[in-house]
């Protein structure tokens, strides 16, 4: 029977994670036959390569490799080549998946045949599967908070200087209680979670490949991942844009089907690369609010903020009384955008925000209002 679903793992370095994820798909309760995984290598040094092939799976398993380190999209893309699935997932390699992962998301993909499928924002707890060394003094007493509180706590992790595990290959394959012991709740604030789950504006927010599903044709169609993206930030996003405007629809998965295995924030990028923006900007142009707006408000800041002023503006749009007001918000977003992309402080953008604050000076209405936060928050950019 034919492979319904390909598990594609991009990772780099992350060895000790990547051995409890793999053994993670060795407990599905989906049928084995009906899936496949292939890791991704983008070029590791810690001996990626000889796990894995060490490892005797009872699914299917593929690994490829770059030579050399060559960017997150790049090595998504060299995994999605491989795929013969009809629905690829994206899986991080310190995403630590439960039994029911495939089958809960084979099931949603019978209800949305044709959507994204995004474990977000119900699947964003951490675990602590290792102690690692290089844990920030934060971290590190985090860490240790943590496993105070489950009585797991050893004075030894002070001095240790090699990562150390806590969770085992036997604890995942045998379903123990060790890993409930080591979860930690997410500091997303609940607002943030609700924000991300909502799909009635910018829903390609959902496209984070932590853990994300669609159908292969669409990924396909879509060109995949931006090969211009490489450092950490916004490949992820790029694509689900893309999706989004071949008007593929977004749905989040509402259970818990896997846990991120936590590590230092050093391992971690800028979630807005700013040189990544700028090739977003130079790909799609200035015409798109949910893309300008990242200027003033990117998400991975302040994401309640984003998606309000964006149901703001349309609400506006919609309006015959408050539609001019939300023109010069678009406006002023669109100067933002180029003012960002070309930081050349043109008198031209300084002339066209002096002449929308004029305007918007007396109106009194919840757009003009976002406007007029707007307007300072880009008279700051041209300055």
């Amino acid at each position: 029977m034919a492979i319904r679903f390909s598990i594609v793992i991009p990772t780099y370095n992350r060895v000790q994670q990547l051995l409890l994820t793999l053994t993670s798909f060795e407990s599905q309760t989906y049928p084995k036959h009906l899936f496949e995984v292939i890791v991704a290598d983008d070029g590791s040094t810690d001996g990626t390569k000889e796990m894995v092939e060490r490892f005797q799976p009872t699914y299917p398993l593929v690994y490829v490799f770059h030579q050399e380190q060559r960017g997150r999209s790049t090595i998504r893309n060299l995994g999605l080549q491989h795929a013969k699935g009809l629905y690829i997932i994206f899986c991080d390699a310190d995403f630590l998946v439960l039994p029911e992962f495939i089958r809960i998301v084979s099931r949603y993909h019978r209800k949305y045949p044709k959507a994204v499928l995004s474990g977000f924002p119900h699947s964003w707890d951490d675990a602590y599967t290792h102690y690692h060394p290089d844990f920030s003094p934060e971290e590190k007493e985090h860490f240790r908070n943590a496993l105070m509180q489950a009585n797991l706590w050893n004075p030894e992790f002070e001095a240790a200087t090699d990562i150390i595990p806590l969770i085992t290959q036997e604890d995942i394959l045998h379903q123990t209680d060790a890993l409930s012991k080591v979860v930690i709740p997410s500091k997303v604030p609940p607002n943030i979670k609700k924000q991300f789950a909502k799909t009635d504006v910018a829903p390609w927010m959902l496209m984070v490949t932590r853990c994300v599903s669609f159908r292969r044709s669409h990924l396909i169609r879509s060109g995949g991942f931006n090969e211009r993206f490489v450092l950490y930030g916004l490949e992820d996003w790029d694509l689900g844009y893309r999706l989004h405007r071949l008007k593929i629809p977004f749905h989040c998965i509402k259970e818990v089907v896997g846990y991120h295995q936590e590590h230092p924030t050093s391992l971690r990028g800028n979630l807005l690369n700013i040189e990544n923006l700028k090739i977003m900007f130079e790909t799609y142009g200035f015409n798109d609010s949910s893309l300008n707006l990242f200027a003033l408000v990117p998400p991975s800041e302040d994401l309640e903020i984003y998606k309000n002023t964006l149901r703001v503006l349309r609400r506006g749009t919609r309006s015959k009384l408050t539609r001019s007001s939300a023109l010069l918000l678009r406006r002023t977003l669109r100067i933002a955008a180029k003012e960002f992309y070309q930081q050349n402080h043109t008198q031209a953008h300084k002339k066209s925000l002096r002449w929308i604050k004029k305007k918007a000076k007396n109106r009194k209405s919840r757009v003009a209002h976002v406007l007029r936060e707007m307007l300072q928050k880009t008279e700051k950019l041209v300055e």
